[in-house]
């Protein structure tokens, strides 16, 4: 009889195949994931769309865009945007230099967004035992891997092509230059796909399939900022540097690194599903370690657990901050020239009643390090409603623990995520510029103009407290304020937003040191939101049900 029964076992499954069901699969991860494709498609879209329409009039003569090459001719400004032939271009073609200041950007934001969906459709969903449920059914092995691989490419594919369609409204943009720029997109977007389903099996935790593809895209990063510095072939190490050596919009078209990048994912993607086959469900080939008998000291409370597993994201802050404030210092010294290049709308970013070019150009670098540092703190308030869905916050709500302690002591650790990342960036920013300036005395001006910020940066870190406190299930919304509130602080001036819709943000009210002196009141003021948001926070987080998954 159990002969019989596996016999028609094998014979089941071999009938159906490693991939049956990958249609039906295919649809149901469609619909699971259209809100969060909608969302970063109207994002991406939209911003191309915007920027490329407004950035024609940033530099309308060909005299203008020469000007500006010869400040980005430099191998700090060129790790920071691409090869030095999109630069001998600018003069032909506005175009060429939008690809040239946008290609590494956004495709890093497009890198993000494909980790993060094939994490939650292969690795997140094996971890919560939702693959379980559908393994149950008559499908086959690779079947989910298969249709989130699908999902990815054929979405890919979509966004690269409303990308480039977007840069047409540039009257220099062809039609070719404008496919190339979008299927670039589309070559990063299934590669790091490609990359994170490697990551997916390789691990036994969604949080360490994430840590090894952000690992794989800072070293893409990195490879290419080194390979556009130096001008050498480490470029090609990094889908990011195939991106920006397709030259799109210039005279040098090159199609190529679109194939390279399609050889690397079919490769990557055939490792994936060859891995699926070697491993046991549930469990990553990387072994986990087995953890001592007994908890250290240090672990026996729930913040302290807490913050273990969140620590992830606290070093995540550290090198992005040091990273991003050491990329923006190296280039201080050189404000003032470059400012004399920049076009009229640009100089409203930079410009700063009374002050001087460095001056202004340091408190806007500042205020964008303060808005990358508060995305930390956001993330770890999102990881306690990971915690909470995912059935693990169940067990620690079973003991004998207030509201307070969790999920509340999510709150502290976000605080001091965000604190920690804004710091290290001031120093990074303050360490480098200062070395670029070769004025020591600069340093202390810099570090208080970039800690100015910290109160502000506890108001969004609490108000996305709140929001997981009153209305838990709309993650999404502890975005909008950020996103908001950097809109407002960035594109404000460009897009002339009156008084009353910037003074909502709370880093409009944090002084503009050095620019301005410094008034501890408004500090003190949004100090005490914090704290009063803070309390709202709590007051949701005890009156509402936890919800277990």
């Amino acid at each position: 009889m159990a002969t019989a029964t596996t016999a028609r076992s094998t014979l089941r499954e071999g009938s159906l195949g490693t991939l049956a069901g990958t249609g039906k699969l295919l649809r149901f991860q469609a619909r699971r994931t259209r809100v969060y494709l909608t969302g970063w498609f109207a994002g991406m879209i939209g911003g191309t769309l915007a920027i490329a329409a407004a950035f024609p009039d940033m530099y309308a003569t060909p005299d203008e865009r020469a000007q500006f090459a010869t400040t980005v001719d430099t191998p700090a400004m060129r790790s920071m945007t691409g090869p030095a032939e999109y630069i001998d271009a600018y003069a032909q073609s506005g175009a060429a230099m939008f690809a040239h200041q946008m290609i590494l950007w956004s495709t890093l934001v497009v890198a993000v967004m494909y980790i993060l969906l094939i994490t939650r459709l292969t690795r997140a969903d094996e971890e919560t035992s939702r693959l379980e449920v559908i393994r149950s059914q008559p499908v086959g092995r690779r079947a989910d891997l298969a249709a989130a691989m699908l999902l990815a490419s054929i979405s890919a594919v979509a966004l690269g092509l409303l990308i480039g369609l977007s840069t047409l409204v540039m009257e220099d943009a062809d039609f070719t230059g404008a496919m190339l720029y979008g299927l670039l997109h589309t070559a990063v977007a299934v590669t790091f796909a490609a990359i994170t389903a490697v990551t997916a099996q390789i691990a036994g935790y969604s949080s360490t399939s994430n840590a090894l593809a952000f690992g794989a895209l800072a070293f893409g990063v990195l490879m290419s900022m080194v390979g556009n510095a130096q001008e050498n072939a480490a470029v090609w190490l990094s889908p990011f540097g195939w991106a920006q050596e397709t030259l799109a919009f210039t005279p040098e078209q090159n199609w190529v690194p679109i194939v390279v990048a399609a050889v690397v994912s079919a490769v990557l993607i055939w490792l994936a599903f060859a891995l699926v086959a070697r491993r046991d469900f549930g469990q990553g080939l990387m072994a986990a370690r087995p953890g001592p008998a007994t908890a250290r000291a240090g672990l026996r409370s729930i913040g302290s657990l807490s913050f273990r597993l969140s620590r992830g994201l606290l070093w995540a802050g550290i090198i992005t901050m040091v990273l991003l404030g050491a990329a923006y210092g190296s280039i201080v010294g050189g404000a003032d020239d470059m400012f004399e290049t920049l076009s009229e709308t640009q100089r409203q970013i930079f410009e700063q009643e009374g002050a001087s070019i460095t001056e202004g150009f340091v408190v806007t670098i500042s205020l964008i390090s303060a808005f990358t540092a508060t995305i930390f703190g956001l993330l770890v308030i999102g990881r306690a409603r990971k915690e909470e869905t995912g059935g693990r916050g169940e067990l620690l709500a079973a003991a004998p623990v207030p509201r307070s302690g969790w999920p509340g002591s999510y709150l502290p650790i976000a605080l001091v995520t965000a604190t920690v990342a804004s710091v290290v960036g001031t120093v990074s920013l303050a360490l480098t510029g200062v070395g670029s300036m070769g004025e020591w005395s600069y340093f202390d001006e810099m570090l208080i103009g970039g800690l100015v910020h910290l109160p502000a940066i506890w108001i969004m870190v609490a108000l996305a407290f709140a929001c997981l406190g009153w209305l838990p299930r709309a993650g999404w919304l502890r975005w909008l304020p950020w996103a908001y509130v950097f809109i407002a602080g960035y594109f404000g001036p460009i897009l002339e937003f009156p008084d009353a819709m910037l003074s909502v943000s709370p880093y409009e009210h944090v002084p503009s040191y050095p620019v301005e002196d410094l008034d501890w009141l408004p500090l003190v003021v949004l100090t005490v939101i914090a704290a009063a948001i803070t309390a709202i926070g709590y007051m949701g987080v005890r009156r509402r049900n936890l919800q277990f998954s």
